[in-house]
């Protein structure tokens, strides 16, 4: 057998669960005008495929990796009840609030005394400010990008663990959701680049993604904390707040690859050059 077909199926199983559950929620929440299973489709393939790797959905907040799966859970059940009440505008963005509240109190080890929320601030509010950010997706596939920025950041100063098959799994999902989204517009409809995203169903459905890319570009520099980590974390968050300002000093055709790349690539570059 050739070399290049001996390839190990097993990492990139959970990734392919993530992308066939989230793509056929994000499309039957379209067809069947069911906002809230568009809204769950991305934390939905996040949860099973990040289940499928660690093979186990409880686990202590003082587990870091292990953190992930139950994120997801209660990520999709905000997600759920923001999108299932959308008719009242209020509730979305107080879900989404207290989303990544939770997202950044959960990774910081969900401290409940104190003297440990205390020591334990600097995290929760970094996580919690990330996914605000991340919540913020300009562009039809925004998402996407950022998840494939942090990546390529993993994989260019790898930690020990699974965290490439863990943003493999993140990528799938938010890929998935975004071609789900290109489908149901169709290809004369909408910006080819960097858009706004609008409505309460779409912001809950943004929250889980938010929360998992936030936790999961936490994750090395919870654990390791070196500038490497800091940049790989830097990478996903500048295609998200910077690439749209990017895209506007390039010509209108170029897309929004090209920004996202331009907006990524130092702290790729710096990534690589430390870790």
């Amino acid at each position: 057998m050739p070399d290049f077909l001996d390839i190990d199926p097993q990492p990139l199983l959970p990734a392919l669960l993530a992308f066939l559950l989230a793509l056929a929620l994000a499309l039957a929440g379209r067809w069947l005008r069911r906002p809230w299973l568009s809204a769950i489709a991305v934390g939905a393939g996040l949860l099973v495929g990040w289940w499928w790797t660690f093979g186990l959905l409880t686990a202590s907040p003082r587990q870091l990796p292990e953190r992930l799966p139950l994120l997801a859970l209660g990520m999709v059940a905000l997600a759920a009840c923001g999108a299932g009440m959308a008719r009242w505008r209020w509730v979305p963005a107080l879900v989404a609030a207290g989303g990544v509240l939770a997202a950044g109190w959960w990774m910081a080890g969900a401290p409940l005394q104190g003297a440990d929320l205390l020591r334990a601030w600097p995290v929760l509010a970094g996580v919690a400010a990330f996914a605000a950010v991340a919540l913020r997706q300009p562009g039809r596939w925004s998402a996407s990008l950022a998840a494939l920025a942090l990546l390529v950041g993993l994989a260019l100063a790898p930690l020990p663990g699974p965290g490439r098959i863990l943003a493999g799994v993140c990528l799938a999902a938010a890929l998935a959701a975004n071609l789900a989204a290109a489908l149901a517009a169709g290809p004369g409809s909408g910006k080819a680049g960097w858009g706004k995203r609008g409505g309460g169903a779409a912001l809950a459905g943004a929250l889980p993604f938010a929360a998992g890319l936030a936790a999961l570009a936490a994750l090395p520099v919870l654990a390791r904390g070196s500038w490497a980590d800091a940049s790989v974390a830097a990478a996903p968050l500048s295609v998200l707040w910077l690439a749209p300002w990017v895209a506007g000093l390039l010509p209108r055709w170029a897309g929004p690859l090209p920004a996202a790349v331009l907006a990524a690539a130092p702290w790729l570059f710096a990534a690589w050059l430390l870790g």
